[in-house]
């Protein structure tokens, strides 16, 4: 376990370095994440991302990915953000805050994939014609596992994102939401 876990160390300062994802700082990993597209990808420093099972207590089902369909799509992770194999697919754009933390299996998209008209489906140009709109999680938020965050969603920092749940519409500040679609459970932070 030692080994497994110095190996990891020397290959974070390399990836920060030659890796395909610009880091804005150290960052840590365990297992590589899979960056696929020619977009942009910024994560910045003190950041976790784990793609290997023994690396959390859930352990995950894949790796972390990034996966820029275009060319002028971004994805940017803030500070000290923590990520267990989460999905993050940006046609667009998609934004994580500062000391966010997602857990296993999460999956945050700004997009459609395909066509709402059922004949340009599966057919070339579908995914310029996939509905886009970007996806902005705030600071200090938790995403839980298996959560999915849908197309245009803004979630307000400190919010917490149960297990399980699928979020379609904005989320304010210091709640927790769950369940399919989203609703609020609680408010945080109460004066």
């Amino acid at each position: 376990m030692f080994l497994q876990k110095y190996y990891w160390a020397v290959m974070a300062r390399l990836y920060s370095k030659f890796g395909p994802i610009r880091c804005l700082g150290r960052i840590r990993i365990i297992g590589y994440p899979v960056v696929k597209g020619s977009g942009r990808v910024v994560v910045g420093g003190g950041t976790d991302l784990r793609s290997e099972s023994w690396a959390t207590a859930m352990g995950v089902m894949q790796p972390c990915l990034f996966n820029c369909l275009l060319e002028t799509s971004i994805i940017e992770v803030g500070d000290e953000c923590g990520m267990s194999g989460v999905v993050i697919c940006a046609k667009e754009r998609v934004t994580i805050g500062s000391r966010v933390q997602i857990g296993s299996g999460a999956l945050i998209c700004d997009t459609d994939f395909h066509s709402m008209d059922y004949r340009m489906r599966g057919q070339s140009g579908d995914l310029d014609e996939a509905q886009v709109a970007p996806v902005t999680i705030g600071d200090d938020c938790f995403i839980g596992a298996r959560s999915m965050i849908l197309k245009g969603v803004t979630i307000g920092p400190r919010s917490i994102v149960g297990a399980g749940t699928i979020v379609v519409k904005d989320v304010p500040p210091d709640v927790v939401v769950a369940g399919n679609p989203a609703r609020i459970l609680k408010q945080l932070n109460e004066s």
